[in-house]
């Protein structure tokens, strides 16, 4: 049995205990944004290829300011506030990726890019990647997110970093990654192929019941339970759309040096909702799992496990500075499974959260839907 199909037996025998429903939110904690308000007027999360020129400047103007504001200092490496949220990243990536806090954690992520974005001046709603719609492309390269002068820019030239040439973020430099790493390094893509249209990729993967990742995600959304659904998403839409990206530095802990991250994320985000929808009484507060990864697992994508991942695929640990303040990934579950208490931290850019508060969309803590 591959490591895939054996995480997705296991998925599948836990289905049912790895279910737990909430009649209605508990909304927690004071201080900004964690007050219990309730969602009046949604804001409207669309995809990149509806949008205006005008609404993509907005985005992207947005997004340079974050690149250009000084971050926290108290994280390693980091020097703007785009480089700390990189950093808030990688020091949770492996409690954050192949575990049951994936998709709520990513959700609160997005958020907090988006509270950043509107402090730049933003008015908006973090658009999506509509990959589902991009599938049908020849080559991922003709997409519209990666237009020179309306969109995110479009690949290097020049092997191994291949740096964006054109395009807004052409000129930025990452101060955190690879990895573990604190190097610095440009934005960088190399596009080969489409794998959102490629049946190879799903067939590498030895996923079920799909002949390319268009029928790979209706599959996912086609499952009932929480535990085989949220690791259908992570494998498949999720993994894919990384690769469709294109990112040469878009390892697993810095993959958010690519700016295209959260609209990647926020398309993933869209699919999880979409399912909560299907059933919002069992599904909206649906959640269980590991809070951490199995060390016989690591990473569901990646051979090997993460002993093996860590000393071939990774090649590289973290510095005492950076493993003290790597979270242990059991915060506020009292456990090994991740609850509805399972905290979520910033290092003190806002206030903690927990899972509870960002499993509704419109449940108030956020304030959102798609369209």
């Amino acid at each position: 049995m591959t490591k895939i199909s054996r995480v997705f037996a296991i998925a599948a025998a836990l289905a049912g205990l790895a279910e737990v429903a909430l009649a209605s939110p508990v909304v927690e904690g004071k201080g900004k944004g964690h007050s219990p308000k309730k969602c009046k007027k949604p804001a409207k999360r669309r995809a990149w290829h509806t949008l205006g020129n005008k609404d993509k400047k907005a985005y992207i103007d947005a997004q340079l300011c974050v690149m250009a504001k000084p971050g926290n200092p108290a994280l390693p490496g980091v020097r703007t506030l785009f480089d700390e949220m990189v950093s808030i990243h990688q020091l949770q990536t492996l409690t954050i990726h192949s575990t049951g806090t994936f998709l709520p954690w990513h959700r609160w992520y997005l958020d907090l890019h988006e509270r950043n974005l509107r402090d730049c001046g933003f008015k908006g709603a973090i658009p999506y990647w509509d990959e589902y719609h991009e599938a049908a492309l020849p080559l991922v390269a003709s997409s519209d997110v990666f237009d020179p002068v309306t969109g995110f820019g479009s690949e290097g030239t020049v092997a191994p970093q291949y740096c964006l040439t054109d395009g807004p973020f052409a000129n930025y430099t990452n101060a955190i990654g690879p990895n573990w790493n604190i190097t610095d390094g440009c934005i960088g893509r190399q596009h080969v192929f489409n794998p959102l249209r490629d049946s190879s990729f799903v067939d590498a993967l030895l996923l079920p019941n799909a002949t390319d990742v268009r029928a790979q995600t209706d599959y996912c959304l086609s499952l009932t339970t929480w535990a085989e659904a949220s690791t259908c998403i992570y494998l498949t839409p999720h993994v894919a759309g990384h690769i469709g990206m294109g990112s040469t530095r878009g390892d697993p802990f810095t993959s958010p040096t690519e700016p295209l991250f959260y609209l990647h994320h926020a398309y993933i985000d869209k699919l999880w909702a979409d399912w909560q929808a299907q059933n919002p009484a069992a599904r909206t507060y649906a959640i269980g799992g590991r809070n951490t990864q199995d060390p016989a697992v690591g990473f569901l994508e990646l051979p090997g496990d993460m002993a093996f991942e860590a000393a071939v695929v990774f090649q590289s640990e973290p510095t005492p500075e950076q493993a003290a303040l790597v979270p242990a990934g059991d915060e506020g579950d009292n456990g090994p499974n991740v609850t509805l208490n399972h905290e979520f931290t910033a290092y003190g850019r806002i206030h903690l959260a927990r899972a509870r508060q960002v499993m509704d969309t419109k449940g108030g803590y956020l304030c959102y839907e798609y369209v």
